[in-house]
Protein backbone atom coordinates (compact mmCIF):
# COMPACT_ATOMS: atom_id res chain seq x y z
CA UNK A 1 0.00 0.00 0.00
CA UNK A 2 2.75 2.47 0.90
CA UNK A 3 4.40 1.90 -2.48
CA UNK A 4 1.21 3.08 -4.21
CA UNK A 5 0.96 6.33 -2.26
CA UNK A 6 4.64 7.25 -2.14
CA UNK A 7 5.35 5.87 -5.60
CA UNK A 8 2.77 8.22 -7.12
CA UNK A 9 4.44 11.13 -5.32
CA UNK A 10 7.86 10.15 -6.68
CA UNK A 11 6.44 9.86 -10.20
CA UNK A 12 4.66 13.20 -10.07
CA UNK A 13 7.84 14.89 -8.89
CA UNK A 14 9.90 13.14 -11.58
CA UNK A 15 12.11 11.42 -9.01
CA UNK A 16 11.67 8.03 -10.68
CA UNK A 17 10.28 6.69 -13.95
CA UNK A 18 7.22 4.49 -14.42
CA UNK A 19 9.51 1.57 -15.30
CA UNK A 20 11.55 2.07 -12.10
CA UNK A 21 8.40 2.21 -9.99
CA UNK A 22 7.10 -0.99 -11.58
CA UNK A 23 10.41 -2.74 -10.92
CA UNK A 24 10.41 -1.64 -7.28
CA UNK A 25 6.83 -2.81 -6.73
CA UNK A 26 7.63 -6.19 -8.28
CA UNK A 27 10.68 -6.40 -6.01
CA UNK A 28 8.49 -5.92 -2.90
CA UNK A 29 6.32 -8.85 -3.95
CA UNK A 30 9.15 -11.39 -3.82
CA UNK A 31 11.71 -10.05 -1.32
CA UNK A 32 11.63 -9.79 2.46
CA UNK A 33 13.05 -6.74 4.21
CA UNK A 34 16.61 -7.23 5.46
CA UNK A 35 17.12 -6.95 9.20
CA UNK A 36 19.99 -4.52 8.68
CA UNK A 37 17.78 -2.03 6.87
CA UNK A 38 15.08 -2.27 9.54
CA UNK A 39 17.62 -1.81 12.34
CA UNK A 40 19.13 1.19 10.59
CA UNK A 41 15.72 2.74 9.93
CA UNK A 42 14.75 2.20 13.58
CA UNK A 43 17.99 3.79 14.80
CA UNK A 44 19.12 0.54 16.42
CA UNK A 45 22.21 0.25 14.23
CA UNK A 46 24.35 2.81 12.46
CA UNK A 47 24.90 2.53 8.73
CA UNK A 48 28.49 1.46 9.43
CA UNK A 49 27.43 -1.28 11.86
CA UNK A 50 24.82 -2.63 9.41
CA UNK A 51 27.42 -2.72 6.62
CA UNK A 52 29.90 -4.46 8.92
CA UNK A 53 27.37 -7.15 9.79
CA UNK A 54 26.41 -7.60 6.14
CA UNK A 55 30.08 -8.17 5.27
CA UNK A 56 30.49 -10.64 8.15
CA UNK A 57 27.41 -12.52 7.00
CA UNK A 58 28.94 -12.99 3.55
CA UNK A 59 32.01 -14.54 5.20
CA UNK A 60 30.21 -16.94 7.54
CA UNK A 61 27.22 -19.25 7.68
CA UNK A 62 25.43 -17.20 10.35
CA UNK A 63 22.26 -15.18 10.38
CA UNK A 64 22.39 -11.40 10.56
CA UNK A 65 20.62 -11.34 13.93
CA UNK A 66 22.99 -13.87 15.47
CA UNK A 67 26.01 -11.86 14.33
CA UNK A 68 24.52 -8.64 15.71
CA UNK A 69 24.00 -10.27 19.11
CA UNK A 70 27.54 -11.72 19.09
CA UNK A 71 28.98 -8.29 18.36
CA UNK A 72 26.93 -6.77 21.17
CA UNK A 73 25.09 -4.43 18.81
CA UNK A 74 21.66 -5.93 19.48
CA UNK A 75 19.96 -8.07 22.11
CA UNK A 76 17.88 -11.18 21.45
CA UNK A 77 14.79 -9.07 22.17
CA UNK A 78 15.92 -6.50 19.60
CA UNK A 79 16.25 -9.21 16.97
CA UNK A 80 12.76 -10.54 17.74
CA UNK A 81 11.38 -7.02 17.33
CA UNK A 82 13.15 -6.60 13.99
CA UNK A 83 11.84 -9.93 12.73
CA UNK A 84 8.33 -8.71 13.50
CA UNK A 85 8.94 -5.62 11.33
CA UNK A 86 9.92 -7.56 8.20
CA UNK A 87 6.43 -7.20 6.80
CA UNK A 88 6.51 -3.40 6.89
CA UNK A 89 5.23 -2.00 3.54
CA UNK A 90 7.28 1.16 4.06
CA UNK A 91 10.55 -0.65 4.69
CA UNK A 92 9.89 -3.10 1.88
CA UNK A 93 9.53 -0.28 -0.65
CA UNK A 94 12.45 1.63 0.85
CA UNK A 95 14.64 -1.46 0.44
CA UNK A 96 13.58 -1.77 -3.21
CA UNK A 97 14.45 1.89 -3.88
CA UNK A 98 17.83 1.39 -2.20
CA UNK A 99 18.58 -1.94 -3.90
CA UNK A 100 17.98 -0.41 -7.34
CA UNK A 101 20.35 2.43 -6.47
CA UNK A 102 17.68 5.11 -6.71
CA UNK A 103 17.99 6.60 -3.21
CA UNK A 104 19.79 6.07 0.06
CA UNK A 105 17.74 5.45 3.19
CA UNK A 106 18.52 8.98 4.35
CA UNK A 107 17.25 10.40 1.05
CA UNK A 108 14.11 8.26 1.26
CA UNK A 109 13.36 9.59 4.75
CA UNK A 110 13.79 13.16 3.50
CA UNK A 111 11.43 12.53 0.58
CA UNK A 112 8.86 10.91 2.86
CA UNK A 113 8.97 14.00 5.09
CA UNK A 114 8.38 16.22 2.05
CA UNK A 115 5.51 13.98 0.94
CA UNK A 116 3.91 14.23 4.38
CA UNK A 117 4.33 18.00 4.53
CA UNK A 118 2.93 18.63 1.03
CA UNK A 119 -0.15 16.53 1.76
CA UNK A 120 -0.65 17.97 5.25
CA UNK A 121 -0.76 14.52 6.79
CA UNK A 122 -0.52 14.25 10.56
CA UNK A 123 2.11 11.94 12.05
CA UNK A 124 -0.67 9.46 12.85
CA UNK A 125 -1.91 9.39 9.25
CA UNK A 126 1.64 9.14 7.86
CA UNK A 127 2.46 6.20 10.11
CA UNK A 128 -0.82 4.57 9.09
CA UNK A 129 0.10 4.89 5.41
CA UNK A 130 3.54 3.45 6.12
CA UNK A 131 2.09 0.47 7.97
CA UNK A 132 -1.09 -0.05 5.89
CA UNK A 133 -3.28 0.78 8.89
CA UNK A 134 -6.53 1.60 7.12
CA UNK A 135 -8.41 2.63 10.26
CA UNK A 136 -6.00 5.42 11.21
CA UNK A 137 -5.54 6.45 7.57
CA UNK A 138 -9.22 6.95 6.67
CA UNK A 139 -9.94 10.27 8.48
CA UNK A 140 -7.60 12.02 6.02
CA UNK A 141 -9.58 10.72 3.03
CA UNK A 142 -13.17 10.21 4.22
CA UNK A 143 -14.42 13.46 5.72
CA UNK A 144 -17.87 13.00 7.22
CA UNK A 145 -19.32 13.22 10.71
CA UNK A 146 -21.27 10.00 10.13
CA UNK A 147 -18.92 7.32 11.48
CA UNK A 148 -20.89 4.61 9.65
CA UNK A 149 -19.26 5.66 6.38
CA UNK A 150 -15.75 5.20 7.74
CA UNK A 151 -16.77 1.87 9.26
CA UNK A 152 -18.16 0.42 6.02
CA UNK A 153 -15.47 1.94 3.78
CA UNK A 154 -12.76 0.71 6.17
CA UNK A 155 -14.24 -2.79 6.16
CA UNK A 156 -14.39 -2.75 2.36
CA UNK A 157 -10.78 -1.63 1.95
CA UNK A 158 -9.50 -4.18 4.47
CA UNK A 159 -11.24 -6.92 2.52
CA UNK A 160 -9.84 -5.66 -0.76
CA UNK A 161 -6.41 -6.07 0.82
CA UNK A 162 -7.43 -9.48 2.14
CA UNK A 163 -9.13 -10.94 -0.93
CA UNK A 164 -8.07 -8.84 -3.94
CA UNK A 165 -4.73 -7.05 -3.63
CA UNK A 166 -2.66 -5.22 -1.03
CA UNK A 167 -1.43 -2.81 -3.71
CA UNK A 168 -4.14 -0.20 -3.30
CA UNK A 169 -4.34 3.57 -2.98
CA UNK A 170 -7.21 5.94 -2.23
CA UNK A 171 -7.77 9.65 -2.77
CA UNK A 172 -10.05 12.05 -0.93
CA UNK A 173 -13.70 11.28 -1.52
CA UNK A 174 -16.80 13.45 -1.66
CA UNK A 175 -20.58 13.27 -1.58
CA UNK A 176 -22.32 13.20 -4.94
CA UNK A 177 -26.00 13.44 -5.84
CA UNK A 178 -26.02 10.65 -8.45
CA UNK A 179 -23.87 7.89 -9.92
CA UNK A 180 -23.26 7.71 -13.66
CA UNK A 181 -20.86 5.11 -15.05
CA UNK A 182 -20.21 2.80 -17.96
CA UNK A 183 -19.82 -0.15 -15.60
CA UNK A 184 -21.46 -0.48 -12.20
CA UNK A 185 -21.80 -3.39 -9.76
CA UNK A 186 -23.53 -2.81 -6.44
CA UNK A 187 -25.69 -4.24 -3.70
CA UNK A 188 -28.37 -2.64 -1.59
CA UNK A 189 -29.16 -3.51 2.00
CA UNK A 190 -32.33 -2.72 3.94
CA UNK A 191 -33.44 -2.92 7.52
CA UNK A 192 -32.98 -0.57 10.42
CA UNK A 193 -31.24 1.64 7.87
CA UNK A 194 -30.79 1.29 4.14
CA UNK A 195 -27.40 0.91 2.50
CA UNK A 196 -25.71 0.90 -0.89
CA UNK A 197 -22.25 -0.48 -1.61
CA UNK A 198 -20.80 -0.64 -5.10
CA UNK A 199 -17.96 -0.03 -7.51
CA UNK A 200 -18.04 1.80 -10.82
CA UNK A 201 -15.74 3.02 -13.60
CA UNK A 202 -15.80 4.31 -17.16
CA UNK A 203 -12.93 2.15 -18.45
CA UNK A 204 -11.56 -1.25 -17.44
CA UNK A 205 -10.39 -0.22 -13.95
CA UNK A 206 -12.99 -2.40 -12.26
CA UNK A 207 -11.28 -5.46 -13.75
CA UNK A 208 -8.58 -5.23 -11.07
CA UNK A 209 -11.22 -5.96 -8.45
CA UNK A 210 -13.03 -8.56 -10.53
CA UNK A 211 -9.91 -10.53 -11.45
CA UNK A 212 -8.27 -10.17 -8.06
CA UNK A 213 -11.33 -11.50 -6.25
CA UNK A 214 -12.15 -14.28 -8.71
CA UNK A 215 -8.47 -15.20 -9.21
CA UNK A 216 -9.06 -15.48 -12.95
CA UNK A 217 -8.64 -13.28 -16.01
CA UNK A 218 -11.71 -11.81 -17.71
CA UNK A 219 -9.89 -9.65 -20.26
CA UNK A 220 -12.83 -7.30 -20.74
CA UNK A 221 -15.51 -5.87 -18.48
CA UNK A 222 -18.41 -8.19 -19.23
CA UNK A 223 -21.25 -9.59 -17.15
CA UNK A 224 -19.00 -12.27 -15.64
CA UNK A 225 -16.49 -9.64 -14.51
CA UNK A 226 -19.18 -7.46 -12.95
CA UNK A 227 -20.69 -10.54 -11.34
CA UNK A 228 -17.36 -11.14 -9.59
CA UNK A 229 -17.44 -7.58 -8.24
CA UNK A 230 -21.04 -8.11 -7.16
CA UNK A 231 -19.99 -11.23 -5.27
CA UNK A 232 -17.34 -9.20 -3.52
CA UNK A 233 -19.89 -6.59 -2.40
CA UNK A 234 -22.00 -9.47 -1.09
CA UNK A 235 -19.00 -10.75 0.88
CA UNK A 236 -18.35 -7.33 2.42
CA UNK A 237 -22.00 -6.68 3.24
CA UNK A 238 -22.23 -10.11 4.85
CA UNK A 239 -19.37 -9.22 7.17
CA UNK A 240 -20.89 -5.79 7.79
CA UNK A 241 -24.25 -7.32 8.68
CA UNK A 242 -22.53 -9.67 11.11
CA UNK A 243 -20.77 -6.75 12.80
CA UNK A 244 -24.03 -4.82 13.10
CA UNK A 245 -25.79 -7.83 14.59
CA UNK A 246 -23.50 -7.57 17.62
CA UNK A 247 -24.90 -4.06 18.10
CA UNK A 248 -28.48 -5.38 17.78
CA UNK A 249 -28.82 -3.67 14.39
CA UNK A 250 -30.39 -5.84 11.70
CA UNK A 251 -29.99 -5.41 7.94
CA UNK A 252 -30.88 -7.70 5.05
CA UNK A 253 -28.95 -7.97 1.79
CA UNK A 254 -30.69 -7.73 -1.58
CA UNK A 255 -29.22 -9.50 -4.63
CA UNK A 256 -26.26 -7.69 -6.26
CA UNK A 257 -27.10 -5.67 -9.38
CA UNK A 258 -24.99 -5.17 -12.52
CA UNK A 259 -25.45 -2.22 -14.86
CA UNK A 260 -23.91 -0.98 -18.09
CA UNK A 261 -24.04 2.69 -19.15
CA UNK A 262 -26.31 3.63 -16.29
CA UNK A 263 -27.23 6.50 -13.99
CA UNK A 264 -28.56 6.01 -10.48
CA UNK A 265 -30.44 8.92 -8.90
CA UNK A 266 -31.94 8.61 -5.50
CA UNK A 267 -33.02 10.74 -2.61
CA UNK A 268 -30.01 11.78 -0.60
CA UNK A 269 -26.37 11.50 -1.59
CA UNK A 270 -23.70 8.90 -2.24
CA UNK A 271 -20.13 8.99 -0.98
CA UNK A 272 -17.69 8.42 -3.84
CA UNK A 273 -14.12 7.41 -3.00
CA UNK A 274 -11.49 7.19 -5.79
CA UNK A 275 -9.81 3.80 -5.47
CA UNK A 276 -6.74 2.41 -7.25
CA UNK A 277 -6.12 -1.33 -7.20
CA UNK A 278 -2.87 -2.44 -8.86
CA UNK A 279 -2.82 1.02 -10.45
CA UNK A 280 -6.30 0.64 -11.99
CA UNK A 281 -8.90 3.25 -10.97
CA UNK A 282 -12.50 2.70 -10.03
CA UNK A 283 -14.76 4.43 -7.53
CA UNK A 284 -16.09 2.93 -4.33
CA UNK A 285 -19.66 4.16 -3.84
CA UNK A 286 -21.39 4.06 -0.46
CA UNK A 287 -24.72 5.33 0.77
CA UNK A 288 -26.19 4.89 4.24
CA UNK A 289 -29.63 6.33 4.94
Amino acid sequence: MFSQFFGKYLLENQKITTEQLTSCIEYTKVNRVKLGLIAEAEGMLTSRQAMELNNLQMQSDKRFGDLAVEKGYLTEADVEYLLGRQGSPYLSFAQALEEYGLFSLEEINQLVSSYQEENHFSDTVMEAIKNADIGDMLPAFVETEDSRYQNLIGLTLRNIVRFVSSYIRIEKGSFISSVTAKYLAYQRTEGEYDGFLGFCCDDDGILAIAEGYAKESFGTVDEDALDSVGEFTNCVNGLYAAELSYQNVKIDMLPPELLFDATIDSEGTFYSLPLYVEGKKSNLIVKLA
